[in-house]
């Protein structure tokens, strides 16, 4: 078995900073994050980037949505509940699943740009409870959070994503770490493109308009996430190699 990866250090007063020792993983940083002496160059575009896709749910106004929701058909309100069950997951998901990575990253400029992802899906967790409380009673609400309990579809994929996350908790070494890496840009690259699709094609017969305005927010923002972790995947194999 593969030695386990090392977290980093809150500080290392021996740590060696130089553009030549910096590393996805493995390295040994001070801890100091200094954005001056960067080996990694496109963390410094990736980060003006993300830290200008701010915005506030509650700018977006519900209010038509509120009518047009009463148009979908069963099956629609069906689809409706069950993405926004799964959204919701992924979100809360990589909140908690986030840190576990960047606690094992060696570049403090790339650990910023996961802190401010983690950020964003707290925002994109707020969205979709903003979603709810505009559109769905008490009731729904709570019917909604708890979707997965009784959709084995849900379930199936929720057991997915965690398990290979739960894998890399018990086992961290750099193989594992590789597949949360794929795993994590799956889950961004495929499961919330599938939400947000489901939106663009209710939108596109006037349903739910304003809800799918809020998906091109988070949908922005999760193409930076997609972004960073490209990057991240490609440096680490490289450093393989």
């Amino acid at each position: 078995m593969s030695e386990y990866l090392q977290t980093m250090p809150l500080f290392n007063e021996n740590g060696d900073d130089t553009l030549e020792a910096q590393k996805i993983i493995g390295g040994t940083p001070t801890g100091i994050s200094n954005m001056n002496e960067n080996r990694f160059a496109w963390t410094n575009a990736l980060y003006r980037r993300m830290v200008a896709n701010h915005w506030i749910p509650e700018k977006v106004s519900l209010v038509d949505d509120k009518i047009t929701i009463g148009n979908l058909t069963p099956d629609e309100l069906d689809a409706v509940k069950d993405t926004l069950a799964f959204l919701i997951f992924l979100d809360s998901f990589q909140v908690l699943n986030l840190p576990n990575l960047s606690m094992y990253i060696s570049v403090p400029a790339v650990r910023d740009l996961i802190v401010i992802q983690q950020f964003q899906e707290v925002i994109h967790s707020q969205s979709y409870q903003y979603i709810l409380d505009s559109l769905f009673p008490m009731m729904t609400r709570d019917e909604i959070y708890n979707r997965w309990r009784t959709n084995p579809i849900l379930l199936e994929r929720i057991r997915f994503v965690t398990s290979v996350a739960e894998e890399f908790r018990r086992e961290p070494t750099e193989a594992n770490f590789k597949k949360v890496l794929a795993m994590n840009f799956i889950l961004e690259s495929i499961y919330f493109y599938q939400g947000f699709m489901f939106f663009d094609q209710l939108a596109s017969r006037e349903k739910l308009v304003q809800t799918d305005v809020m998906i091109d927010y988070i949908r922005t923002e999760e193409i930076t996430h997609i972004g960073l972790f490209v990057h991240i995947m490609k440096e680490l194999f490289n450093e393989a190699d």
